[in-house]
């Protein structure tokens, strides 16, 4: 049991280990290979892939003091960098490449990892504060109405 409640306290953490994590298994099945390199960016589709993991794992178990927006964009960043650090030195190890090429591979890969965060850790985040602040209109509203109908019950009797 507690470590759920440690998965649920570091949620960033965990979030953009989840990304890492899963961003680098995508690029060992599809993108190394050559399956899928990249629909507009390089490699976007695995960051896309491991991007969704981390950022909804990590606003779905938001603490009350971070906010969606910072949270979400923060762990799609983060993760973002981290990944195309992590697939840029195993593609260097794996083809016996120069630093030099581990350089520009990982440039490469930044961009798309920063761009891929920007963006698609921007809709999920505002998508979660949509739904956070739809809900608590409908709360209040539930709670009118029971307010009224309460009233109503007390003046008949």
């Amino acid at each position: 049991m507690k470590i759920i409640q440690y998965f649920k306290e570091k949620n960033f953490r965990i979030g953009v280990i989840l990304y890492v994590i899963v961003t680098f298994i995508a690029y060992l099945t599809t993108g190394m290979t050559g399956l899928i390199a990249g629909f507009i960016l390089g490699y976007d589709f695995q960051f896309f892939i491991g991007l969704l993991f981390g950022v909804i794992y990590a606003l779905r178990n938001l603490n009350p003091e971070q906010g969606y927006l910072k949270c979400g964009i923060l762990v799609a960043i983060i993760g973002g960098v981290v990944s195309a650090f992590i697939i840029a030195l195993w593609t260097t190890l794996v083809y016996i490449w120069r630093i030099i090429d581990f350089f520009v591979f990982f440039g490469y890969l930044l961009i798309t990892a920063v761009l891929i965060g920007l963006l698609i850790g921007g809709i999920i985040s505002s998508y979660f504060m949509y739904i956070e602040l739809k809900g608590d209109k409908d709360k209040e509203e539930d709670h009118i109405n029971d307010d009224f109908y309460k009233d109503l019950i007390e003046d008949k009797k």
